[in-house]
């Protein structure tokens, strides 16, 4: 698990603040399933965290200063804007199609006094999105945003990708596009009353 130590200074005040915002949002959009249920946004919090403490080297957000980080399909918030509130020098752009999601993100972000995320309300394609990133995530794992995430990396760069244990991902769209899978790490979160097992899937561009 992350030590308190490799987390951004506010991260949990940041959070709590999240968390708040999510739950108002949440009564009148359907942002996510059971906004307002403490363990269930507790789990994605943390699957949310699983590039800082899943991956063995948890370099990935922090070998440099001014990292850019581009969240596809950002929605309630998860991957981006927790990433976003635990590490301190990587910038993030989280692109989300939906403008009430997407009004939910910057809100959020305002909130949570996050100075390193820009949102855009905007439907990501090969054709639009912007390019040289270092790092592409998405928890929505589709095969049309293989060529996206490509598309929007530098070269060398990776896309992180989270999927359920038993979900069948067909990596070779990805292949074509020029994205190699570097790494597959397991890890259990858990949820309510059950445990969920996952999958982060590390993909870099040649």
């Amino acid at each position: 698990m992350v030590a308190e130590c490799d987390l951004a200074p506010q991260f949990f005040k940041r959070i709590e603040r999240f968390a708040s915002t999510l739950a108002v949002w949440g009564a009148r959009t359907n942002l996510t399933a059971h906004p307002d249920d403490p363990a269930e946004v507790a789990f994605h919090i943390i699957d949310s965290l699983a590039p800082l403490f899943a991956v063995p080297s948890p370099a990935l957000l922090r070998e440099r200063a001014g990292v850019r980080v581009l969240d596809l399909g950002s929605g309630a918030g998860f991957p981006g804007l927790i990433l976003a509130a635990a590490t301190i020098d990587a910038q993030f752009t989280l692109v989300e199609a939906r403008r009430k999601r997407a009004s939910f993100l910057s809100v959020a972000a305002i909130e949570m006094e996050l100075t390193n995320v820009t949102v855009r309300s905007a439907r990501a394609s090969a054709a639009t999105v912007e390019t040289g990133v270092d790092i592409a995530t998405s928890r929505a794992v589709g095969e049309a945003g293989f060529e996206i995430a490509a598309r929007a990396l530098k070269t060398n760069g990776a896309a992180v990708l989270w999927a359920n244990a038993d979900q069948t991902i067909n990596l070779d769209r990805a292949h074509r596009a020029g994205l190699v899978e570097s790494g597959r790490y397991e890890y259990a979160v858990n949820r309510t009353d059950a445990v969920a097992r996952r999958i982060l899937i590390i993909l870099q561009k040649q």
